[in-house]
């Protein structure tokens, strides 16, 4: 599958099953934009693809090109349950962002303040 029909099918698909992984994929390797599948993921908030994309080995810490995590976008969005998936699996919350702050420190949600405590 190529790169741009993966980013389109993360942003699209509302289940798992619709996202088309060809066998063998690779789902850390880095797409258009500078970003892996499980950042779009998260930052679209398509909780079954993170879930699924995890499963199938994706690296839960990997930065994007702009030192971004997969938490750190679910945060930014706003995605309480990604974020709560992610660090049930094991995220690091104590990663920086480019802004030089924690998720912690870069959300005002207070649903996420309280999973990230």
């Amino acid at each position: 599958m190529s790169t741009e029909d993966l980013s389109s099918a993360l942003f699209d698909a509302n289940i798992t099953s619709s996202l088309p992984l060809d066998e063998g994929e690779d789902v850390n390797r880095t797409l258009e934009g500078g970003r892996k599948p499980l950042h779009y993921a998260a930052d679209c908030g398509q909780l079954e693809i993170l879930e699924f994309l995890l499963l199938k080995g994706a690296d839960i810490n990997a930065p994007d090109k702009h030192h971004i995590t997969p938490l750190l976008s679910a945060v930014y969005e706003g995605h309480v349950s990604c974020v709560k998936l992610l660090l049930s699996k094991g995220a690091d919350k104590t990663v920086k962002g480019p802004d030089g702050l924690t998720a912690f420190e870069a959300t005002d949600n207070q649903a996420i303040k309280a999973l990230l405590q």
